[in-house]
């Protein structure tokens, strides 16, 4: 073990540290970080809240953490999502150094360590820092009324076992990422050293998001078991949308791959050539960076059904003859900020998602680009052709999810909250923010496109 700390002190300088790739890790599992800590310190703090000894307010208390529950768990998977990505944004350049260390006859303990501790030791950094961020995001989010009055700071404030269970979640997630990455170096050193590892089809991803879907109506099937109690009903409401939220991820994917595929037999200019090229290339890498658009839009669709539900109460409330209790209004009041905190949450997972993974990409690719420039593509061909590589299938594949959140939401709201136009609208305005924030993140890339391109490799 002693040699294995030795060889990662030797080939992980202050260099390999404090690169681009490094220092993007670290920032990626500090904004991680922070909205971890902050989504599972409101969760936490509707748990707290003790059962109404009034028989007029009973099951209010439950409300509040079922609600609290559903909007942990259309958050925490975007941002596990990201957690993972994150810690995978140097693979191409990890594999080639680890795959050279292999063919040297470096012992499999050695390279195992090393693949871990390079996205481990940034990450640690940026998960460090993003507990400060949560203490101090913590203030803020303070003064945000729920059930007629602030939170309070105190309240924002989980216990020392819960923070470590957070902070140890996103280790664990960033360690497994690097293991999973260290497969093909294990199997084809070679081949992860030359690039010329073959493009399987993911069968194992159809299998699993087959079984994904044929899950659904079983959970859907629990939601309406009347004899199961009030606490499963609920944990299966929860589920139901968990579970869609990673059959997104899942066909997100798959759908990424086919439309490359697509748009490679339809190509009929060089720029929409290079761009189905990229992607077929590698749809994974691609659907990451558009993955947290299509989570929103499906998060989007089931936060536009709460909104609707919030119009149709503080109607009811406007009749005087409607009777409705104090503690009624603030519940759809509450709704309503409710909604507003998860996809004011859900942007910011959009935008640290796009600029981090182009950034990444960027880098990650840059014998490619330099290739394409020495061949005598131009640059600005290049970026055209890298923007319509992430703009295509960010649009449909967000459209998609958006409707498939539709049709889960369909059978547990009724039609006439999933289609009142504040659902529709809700869907739409998230999918045009997001559309306009990774646009903005390309264009912000392009200088780093352009360098990289052209540092390369000087044209004959």
């Amino acid at each position: 073990m002693s040699t294995s700390f030795r060889t990662v002190s030797l080939v992980l300088g202050r260099r390999s540290l404090t690169s681009p790739t490094s220092v993007l890790v670290a920032a990626a599992f500090f904004a991680c970080a922070t909205l971890f800590l902050t989504v599972a310190a409101g969760a936490w703090m509707f748990f707290q809240i003790p059962p109404n000894p009034d028989p007029a307010e009973a099951g209010f208390d439950i409300m509040y953490k079922t609600l609290a529950a559903l909007a942990t768990a259309l958050l925490i998977i975007p941002a596990a999502t990201l957690a993972s990505a994150s810690a995978t944004l140097s693979a191409r350049r990890q594999d080639e150094r680890l795959s050279t260390m292999s063919l040297l006859g470096a012992e499999r303990r050695q390279i195992t360590a090393l693949a871990v501790a390079e996205p481990l030791i940034p990450a640690l950094v940026g998960i460090v820092l993003g507990v400060v961020g949560y203490l101090g995001l913590a203030l803020p989010v303070s003064f945000i009324h729920f059930m007629g009055r602030p939170i309070g700071y105190a309240n924002m404030l989980m216990p020392a076992w819960l923070v470590l269970t957070v902070v140890a979640g996103l280790v664990l997630v960033c360690a497994g990422s690097a293991l999973i990455g260290l497969r093909k170096v294990a199997v084809s050193p070679l081949g992860v050293r030359t690039k010329s590892l073959d493009r399987k089809f993911p069968v194992g991803r159809v299998v699993v998001t087959v079984l994904a879907i044929c899950l659904l109506p079983v959970v859907y099937a629990l939601t309406q078991s009347g004899g199961l109690g009030v606490g499963v009903i609920l944990a299966a409401v929860v589920g139901f949308f968990a579970l869609g939220l990673i059959v997104v991820d899942l066909v997100g994917g798959l759908l990424v791959r086919w439309f490359a595929h697509l748009s490679g037999n339809r190509a009929a200019t060089p720029e929409r050539l290079i761009a189905a090229r990229l992607v077929s290339d590698e749809p994974k890498r691609f659907w990451r960076r558009v993955s947290g658009l299509a989570m929103a839009a499906f998060t989007a669709a089931v936060c536009g059904s709460g909104v609707a539900l919030m119009q149709l109460g503080l109607d009811t409330a406007d009749d005087p003859q409607s009777g409705m209790r104090e503690s009624d209004i603030h519940l759809f009041h509450d709704l309503f900020t409710g909604v507003l905190l998860v996809m004011g949450i859900a942007i910011v997972l959009i935008a640290v998602s796009a600029v981090i993974n182009q950034v990444a990409d960027i880098h990650d690719r840059a014998d490619t680009f330099s290739d394409l420039f020495a061949a005598g593509v131009d640059p600005q061909l290049i970026h055209r052709a890298l923007v319509r590589a992430v703009m295509a299938p960010a649009i449909w594949v967000s459209l998609l999810a958006g409707g498939l959140g539709l049709l889960l939401v369909l059978p547990l709201a009724g039609a006439a909250l999933v289609f009142k136009p504040v659902t529709f609208l809700t869907i739409l305005l998230t999918v045009v923010v997001g559309i306009v924030i990774i646009r903005a993140g390309l264009q912000l890339t392009k200088p780093i496109l352009h360098s990289v391109a052209t540092a390369g490799r000087a044209r004959d």
